[in-house]
């Protein structure tokens, strides 16, 4: 990065994202163990617990993404992670008092999907704010190949921050629920003031001044007008019925099957983030290519393979194995699909366009874990990784023919830095 600003901005960007990462961490691990280990829920009581979190996203992404155009995105982020802190802040309270039920996990996960769903599309929309070249710089515009390396240590900030997180999950039965959730205030109130601080750190992008409805409607006809957001967002739609969906729920189930505790539970999902952290520092030294949508594509495909793979049942080392794989290849697919929104999405909708992208994901992987869960429920869960192999294979096979992504091609030009 040639401008110190431009440094300043990123640095501050990374640490905001890193903290809100860490929490997710450990709420990934704390909330479904707390479902599954303290109060011995069936598969499909869990589904609906993990579904809890992300089904607030098909109400209150679309409104997200359209305040984050309105407002300015850093205090819209900074909110969100003090909601979110709230969150946590009561669940801790009526922990120390009370014993956990049903209603209380789906209250508490709808409460952290509906501050999610405002902090995604305002906390990836920063990442423009942190490549645009500094005031008073002759630099014209911000590069493609700047923004994908944004991009990229944006997703190393996530995994790492989550990896954070699940390492302190994972000393769940000797420090307890309370402690941890006490830990996931402290670090998204120091994320709020990082956020904050970005209303500073150069130019806040153009604000839409149109009507709520109308806002809402131009998002979906910018991405209408383009075919290779189009399929994208199809394709993570999918990811997220068939992939997010069965990690949600058969991961932890398969977990508890080998009778380890949580530990191991929170081992797998380190396993998970060692391979997204691996894949992201290959990519930030050697770039992510000029056809960023083919690699989307292949993605697929290895995610297809390494489903079928774990369906044969594999050991428990295999299973951490396997895990970190996927991890690779999840990290990959996202960091590339998040780069293709960034460079091609108008400045004016891109909130928008970001909530939509997520909508399609988060939204479908609440979907997902339902599905998850009633399969379970009457399957074995490696009989559904198995189903959710085969549908991944044809859904490659669809996309690769469509040629949408697999034609898109991004130049690696640079700004001037006069």
């Amino acid at each position: 990065m040639a401008f110190p600003a431009l440094a300043t901005r990123l640095r501050t960007f990374l640490l905001g994202y890193s903290g809100t990462s860490l929490a997710t961490g450990l709420q990934v691990v704390l909330l479904p163990w707390i479902a599954v280990s303290l109060m011995d829920l069936p598969a499909l009581q869990l589904g609906w617990v993990q579904a809890s979190v992300l089904l607030p996203n098909l109400l209150f992404l679309l409104f997200g993404g359209a305040l984050a155009d309105r407002f300015d995105s850093a205090r819209v982020a900074a909110l969100s992670c003090l909601g979110l802190a709230l969150c946590h802040a009561c669940l801790a309270t009526f922990l120390l008092a009370y014993v956990p039920s049903l209603p209380l996990l789906l209250a508490y996960g709808m409460s952290l999907g509906v501050c999610a769903a405002f902090l995604q599309p305002a906390r990836d929309n920063l990442v423009q704010r942190c490549t645009r070249p500094a005031a008073g710089s002759s630099a014209a515009r911000v590069s493609e190949s700047r923004v994908q390396h944004t991009v990229t240590w944006m997703m190393l900030a996530q995994y790492g921050g989550q990896a954070v997180g699940m390492v302190l999950a994972s000393r769940f039965d000797q420090w307890g629920a309370e402690l941890l959730l006490m830990i996931q205030i402290a670090v998204l109130c120091a994320a709020a003031i990082f956020f904050y601080a970005m209303r500073h750190l150069g130019p806040a992008p153009e604000r839409s001044q149109q009507k709520l409805p109308l806002a809402l409607l131009e998002g979906f006809s910018e991405v209408g007008k383009s075919r290779a957001i189009s399929e994208l967002v199809v394709l993570v739609g999918f990811n997220g019925l068939v992939h997010i969906g069965v990690f949600l729920v058969v991961l932890p189930l398969l977990a508890d099957g080998y009778g380890r505790g949580a530990g191991y539970y929170a081992t797998l999902q380190i396993a998970f983030i060692a391979g997204t952290v691996a894949a992201t520092v290959v990519m930030l030294r050697r770039g992510q290519g000029e056809r960023p949508g083919r690699g989307v594509l292949m993605c697929l495909l290895y995610s297809a393979a390494l489903l079928i793979a774990i369906s044969f049942g594999p050991t428990p080392f295999g299973l951490m194995l396997l895990c970190a794989c996927w991890g690779a290849v999840a990290a990959a697919s996202a960091a590339l699909g998040k780069a293709i929104v960034q460079l091609l999405a108008p400045e004016q909708v891109r909130s928008r366009i970001i909530s939509i992208y997520q909508l399609s994901l988060f939204g479908s992987a609440a979907v997902g874990a339902l599905l998850a869960g009633a399969i379970s429920e009457f399957a074995a869960p490696l009989t559904t990784l198995l189903w959710a192999g085969i549908f991944s294979l044809g859904a490659f096979v669809l996309a690769w023919l469509s040629g949408a992504l697999r034609q898109l091609c991004i130049h690696q030009s640079e700004a001037s830095e006069s």
